[in-house]
């Protein structure tokens, strides 16, 4: 039987045939310059995605640089007519379902250029057919949103001529000058600090007033698979779809989008007699491969201030523009908190090598803990950038190295590389050789491994996260965690983060996370195994609004299966498991992977030793926390968190040496599906 909703097609390997009174289509080839399967495989080409936004395809991928579509549509009417038509696409991988009011959300567009609405045929007289043959490319920002406008990609560099210039207009400004002292000691850093942060801020703020470039990398195309649509209709039709839906960028009455998918799926059959939606078979599915191998970019406006070395320069790690416009990573530099004074040990030890003991730690307890020789210090950032991080382009890796001390300095150092190009969805896959972290006596060297995700611009309009619906809305990240912290909650955030971070730890929380629930309360010996715990987070801002909102250490359920989920507080920002997995599997092997699957309505951990051999160890849906929707970047980290971070690990961070060698780490590769 022939399916009447508002138009009757049949579809066969790509053909339709149109039975209307005015008229019809036929012979509908998709994608005719990609091939003839049903499904295409396409790897993006990322080359110049960080400046110009993903497209797809590029002319790198095909001749013109655009997908190919033809169809024959013929006047059935009994007056000469011209028709029109329109392609849509949409991600199908990673959406909303089109009726639901989130479906403006989801991934579609059509002609590159929204003003053009629909295109027209020429007159066509009583039964002539025409072939029409056009093209179309998937684009960021498809919707050419004003809010993803912004200052042309080459004006938005930073370098350290704008920085110093700004520098000097700062010192001719005395009430200026003044708040940057005032500053500098609330804040407790330097005045060149102070004054460096405050040049960034005015460069930065100067970049926010521009809004002349289209910039549709902050509006990525999802990797997954594409479906496609073709309208073809009548001027009579026409007039009656809503404005909203034959441009996309236009907005309702209630000022949102409407998605041309759900639009067509449900209007009335009466409503438009004379239109044809022809939604071939043929797909087309995409995937990202970071290219590490394009360097490590050193930007400026990731530094605290602006002293730091360029020794260690070279043509796969600098802040030149060919690195700029090309590298597809760039050097993480951590947040400093010095809220949080490390008083370490004066020791350097090899941990892992040299095998430091649990007596060796315990000896270490009973010297130091009332001693006066503690170093008083705090985690820092490297002063030379690229000498912490070695881009091997025969092998596209990149090594990760927390330095050893040098003799005469005492000092902790974290390092990591973030990508540059941003993506909403997908299962954000990455194939790392992470350092060993337990010595043969299970003592811990003080390092936790991550691999994690975080909003490509935390402090930006463009890329705020949703609207969280509750009397406690989103708290904004770097406010301190106290009762006062929930007054501030806001409706609208920018800051998202989703994190693997790998510790020497209990297996289970502290007794005062168990509140009400102490049947869940269990106790362990972690010093006594070789376990450490992969920990699962999503930094949903304690957004109150999902249905199971829990605070302390709960068993809730996701999809049938049970986790123990831990929330500090009301105002904490995180929800968090702990997944026991063995040491030495997960770091004697040659690699490791790790994936966060990010779905519109949840999150999927999984780990394993290859890629078709991971297996799920968390999974967080939208009952039991915010799922974020903005746009995201990967990081990979060495870090040295701070003891009060993880309060029932054995081993205290105050307590472990000062790394005697390098620690080194090596990122192999970095893809999105």
């Amino acid at each position: 039987m022939i399916n009447r909703r508002i138009f009757v097609f049949i579809l066969f390997y790509g053909f339709s045939i149109g039975l209307f009174s005015q008229l019809s289509v036929k012979d509908a080839k998709f994608l005719t310059n990609m091939g003839d399967e049903k499904l295409i495989y396409l790897p993006l080409d990322l080359d110049s995605s960080v400046t110009n936004g993903i497209e797809i395809p590029t002319k790198k991928q095909t001749k013109n640089g655009y997908f190919n579509f033809s169809f024959k549509i013929k006047n059935t009417s009994k007056n000469e007519q011209k028709f029109f038509y329109k392609i849509y696409y949409q991600n199908e991988s990673y959406k909303f379902d089109d009726a639901v009011d989130y479906a403006s959300e989801n991934f579609y567009g059509s002609w590159e250029d929204t003003k053009v609405i629909y295109k027209l045929t020429k007159l066509l007289s009583v039964n002539e057919e025409v072939e029409i043959q056009d093209s179309f490319k998937i684009v960021g920002n498809p919707r050419n949103e004003r809010i993803f406008y912004g200052a042309p990609s080459l004006k938005c560099m930073t370098t350290q001529e704008k920085i110093k210039g700004v520098i000097d207009y700062i010192y001719t400004e005395p009430k200026w000058m003044a708040l940057i002292k005032e500053h500098a000691v609330k804040n407790k850093v330097t005045f060149e600090e102070q004054l460096y942060a405050d040049a960034m801020w005015a460069i930065n703020d100067k970049k926010q007033q521009d809004t002349t470039s289209n910039n549709r990398w902050k509006r990525n195309p999802r990797v997954g698979t594409y479906q496609f649509m073709l309208i073809a209709t009548t001027a009579e039709d026409l007039q009656k779809m809503p404005a909203e839906v034959k441009d996309i960028s236009r907005n309702d009455a209630k000022g949102r989008f409407v998605n041309p998918f759900g639009y067509f799926k449900k209007i009335k059959t009466t409503d438009l007699k004379n239109t044809l939606v022809i939604e071939p078979s043929k797909k087309l599915k995409v995937s990202a491969k970071i290219d590490l191998s394009k360097g490590v970019y050193i930007n400026p406006e990731n530094f605290s201030k602006g002293d730091y070395a360029k020794t260690y320069y070279n043509d796969k790690c600098s802040d030149n523009i060919d690195l700029y416009k090309n590298a597809q990573t760039d050097l993480f530099i951590h947040y400093v908190n010095r809220n949080y004074v490390l008083h370490n040990i004066p020791e350097v030890w090899d941990v892992t090598d040299e095998n430091y003991s649990r007596s060796d730690y315990a000896e270490m307890i009973k010297k130091y803990e009332k001693s006066d020789k503690l170093i008083d210090t705090y985690v820092h950032v490297t002063d030379c950038p690229c000498k912490n991080v070695l881009v091997n382009p025969k092998e596209k890796s990149v090594y990760l190295k927390n330095p050893a001390t040098r003799a005469g300095e005492y000092k902790k150092e974290h390092v990591g590389i973030r990508t540059r190009i941003g993506f909403t969805y997908g299962k954000f896959i990455a194939k790392i050789k992470f350092p060993e972290m337990l010595s043969a006596d299970n003592v811990w060297n003080g390092i936790t491994n991550a691999f994690w995700m975080i909003a490509q611009d935390v402090n930006a309009n463009w890329n705020m996260r949703r609207p969280c619906n509750a009397d406690i809305a989103y708290i904004p990240k770097f406010i301190p965690d106290n009762e006062d912290a929930l007054k501030m909650s806001e409706r609208q955030n920018p800051y998202s983060e989703i994190d693997f971070e790998i510790v020497k730890e209990s297996q289970f929380w502290p007794i005062a996370s168990y509140n009400k629930n102490m049947k869940l309360y269990k106790t362990d010996k972690p010093a006594d195994n070789k376990n450490v715990m992969v920990t699962c987070t999503n930094w949903d801002l304690a957004c109150h609004e999902p249905k199971d909102f829990s605070v302390g250490a709960v068993e809730k359920k996701v999809n049938g299966k049970s986790y123990l989920f831990n929330r500090w507080a009301h105002y904490y920002k995180a929800l968090t498991t702990k997944i026991p997995v063995d040491h030495d599997k997960m770091f004697k092997a040659p690699y490791y992977y790790f994936e966060i699957e990010w779905t519109p309505e949840k999150i999927t951990w999984r780990i394993g030793p290859e890629k078709n051999k991971m297996h799920m160890i968390c999974e967080m849906d939208n009952n039991v926390t915010a799922i974020p929707n903005n746009q995201m970047l990967m990081i990979i980290t060495q870090e040295w968190h701070n003891q009060e971070w993880w309060p029932t690990t054995p081993f205290k961070q105050n307590f472990i040496p000062f790394p005697k060698n390098d620690i080194i780490g090596k990122v192999l590769e970095l893809e999105v599906e």
